[in-house]
């Protein structure tokens, strides 16, 4: 027993030293280039539980300002194995402009990779930096050829305000073709010595026409609260909606350079290659067996759409079947990728070496801005075989005991074909009982569950019907201005939106929903309605409540409390 139990310690001894030399901890920032003033996100992960420990971070601080830290854990048993992670995600403010170091980061004995980032000198801008929310626009080059790739810029800055019912509309550009990169950015930056909140998208953008290419504004369109107003106090700003539009720009695009071969397709590109693999890759093939190649293009700043195809080639002693071409894109770091996969199938007909001659794509480089050409490499096949089919001992030679005429034997149908007929009109009958027991079983069925279905559509009808209702007297009350009329409608609105009668009073919807917008207008509508003069109605205005009400009935319920300490103040 004794030696069993050093035995068990010596294991989990073993065990954790392993789990100890086995710790690593990586991390990664969300951009690598940030402007002056612009905040970026790094992220430290380890794959283990922290306990309470934390990373090093104190080296950061002779370069950056850690404005924020929020820390989570994972843990899961997949399979028997268990496996947990910690994170930290730390808001960090450059110091300085350059290149700055992300040194590496100390967490018990193990340090992660050092990173770099670029801090690039803030671009000067006639925004309204003084201003609560406004949007900028940019773009990467202010000259471009004819369907070249152009990145399109928008930042909206947002200060010190919530924003709800908020509609973005991106620029409506003529002439040109526009795909969103990648998900949009979220970051904080200083300008004035005021912090904003900056969502930032980014487009590419191919212009279709030479001349002036015109990118109009971008909207954006919400209702507005102070972030700081959470008292009664009147403040103008809360609950007015406001638009604001991004400056408009104007591209000059030019049309192809007359360098550029007439015969060629136009692909203004920063890269394009080419690749192919066969399958099988022996080299060799025999002559009617299929072989397949695929030929994949893969181009930097293309659309898919003008991706060339292959030119058709018709070789002797080969026959080449191309499928269907498959094309994909996706958003990298400067810009769209976009490929070309093509397969063939080739079938060989004759004997010999068959060359397969080269490939070669005619591409404008817009870096360079001078023509290139990439090339597939001309592909020599040996086909080996007669084209014959082969034959064997077995099939070339006749049987000696098989006679030149044989007769058919007779086979057990043939010799009793009343049994055969006999058991084939009993699973006709079988099989026709069995389709007739099943339309009675479901038409009993359907019969069954029609009136249930039906007193179903019959309380959803009286409910919307109910519902559509409670929302016009909710609107013609606000119309009004009338604030006694306001509180009933709304009332009725949620009980109705809810399929709640125990809904009474506007305490009870604000406890219910927990969505600060309602629960600020359903203050000043109640404060309204019992303040001492009497005159309630005298200069309450309905149409911040009606439009705050619409947006609520989309937000989720608050979790529900086990009782209500106190009877309603102000019942139905």
């Amino acid at each position: 027993m004794v030696k069993l139990y050093h035995i068990g310690s010596l294991i989990l001894c073993l065990l954790l030293s392993f789990a100890v030399q086995a710790v690593e901890i990586s991390a990664r920032l969300d951009t690598n280039e940030v402007s002056v003033g612009d905040s970026v996100k790094l992220t430290v992960t380890v794959d283990e539980q922290s306990s309470g420990k934390e990373p090093d971070f104190s080296p950061l601080n002779q370069h950056f300002e850690i404005l924020s830290t929020v820390q989570s854990s994972t843990s899961n048993i997949i399979n028997g194995r268990y496996s947990a992670t910690s994170s930290w995600i730390l808001t960090l403010l450059p110091k300085q402009k350059g290149y700055v170091a992300i040194p590496p980061i100390q967490y018990n004995n193990v340090f992660s990779k050092p990173l770099k980032l670029h801090v690039v000198k803030r671009a000067s801008s006639t925004t309204q930096a003084e201003d609560f929310l406004f949007l900028d626009a940019s773009v990467d080059k202010k000259e471009v050829f004819v369907q070249e790739q152009l990145i399109y810029t928008l930042r909206i800055f947002r200060a010190d305000i919530d924003i709800f019912d908020h509609t973005y509309n991106p620029p409506d550009i003529k002439n040109g073709v526009m795909e969103q990169l990648g998900e949009q950015r979220n970051y904080q930056t200083t300008i004035g010595g005021r912090i904003y909140n900056v969502i930032e998208l980014q487009y590419a953008v191919f212009p279709q026409k030479s001349g002036k290419l015109d990118i109009p504004s971008a909207e954006f369109i919400g209702t507005v609260f102070r972030s700081r107003s959470r008292t009664y106090n009147f403040d103008p700003l809360n609950g007015r909606q406001v638009r604001r539009a991004a400056p408009e720009l104007q591209i000059n695009v030019k049309p192809k350079p007359a360098s550029y071969p007439a015969d060629q397709p136009w692909l203004p590109a920063r890269s394009l290659q080419l690749e192919d693999t066969w399958s099988p890759d022996t080299g060799t093939a025999n002559i009617g067996d299929p072989i397949t190649r695929t030929i994949k293009i893969t181009a930097e700043g293309l659309l898919t759409t003008i991706l060339p195809s292959l030119p058709e080639t018709r070789i002797k002693g080969v026959k080449i079947y191309p499928e269907q071409p498959e094309n994909s894109s996706t958003s990298g770091a400067k810009g769209i990728i976009s490929s070309r996969t093509v397969s063939q199938a080739i079938i060989a007909t004759q004997a010999g070496e068959v060359e397969l001659p080269a490939i070669d794509i005619t591409w404008w480089d817009v870096d360079q801005q001078e023509v290139k050409v990439t090339t597939l490499p001309a592909h020599t096949l040996t086909v080996s075989g007669s084209g014959m089919q082969s034959q064997t001992d077995s099939n070339a030679t006749p049987s000696l005991n098989t006679p030149a005429n044989p007769k058919p034997t007779p086979t057990a149908a043939a010799t009793t074909p009343g049994i055969s007929s006999t058991w084939q009109w009993l699973a006709i009958t079988f099989f026709l009982l069995w389709i007739v027991t099943g339309s009675v079983l479901l038409w009993l069925f359907l019969k069954r569950k029609k009136p249930e279905n039906t007193q179903l559509e019959t309380n959803s009808n009286n409910n919307e019907t109910s519902l559509k209702a409670a929302k016009e007297e909710l609107e013609k009350a606000c119309r009004e201005n009338h604030a006694h009329k306001a509180r009933n409608a709304v009332i009725q609105v949620f009980r109705q939106h809810w399929e709640d009668s125990s809904v009474r009073n506007l305490q009870h919807i604000s406890q219910r929903l927990a969505y600060e917008p309602l629960t600020l207008a359903l203050d000043e509508l109640d404060q309204h309605l019992y303040r001492r003069d009497g005159d309630s109605d005298a200069a309450w205005n309905g149409s911040t409540l009606l439009s705050i009400v619409e947006d609520s009935l989309n937000q989720p319920q608050a979790a529900p409390t086990t009782k209500e300490p106190l009877a309603p103040l102000y019942p139905v």
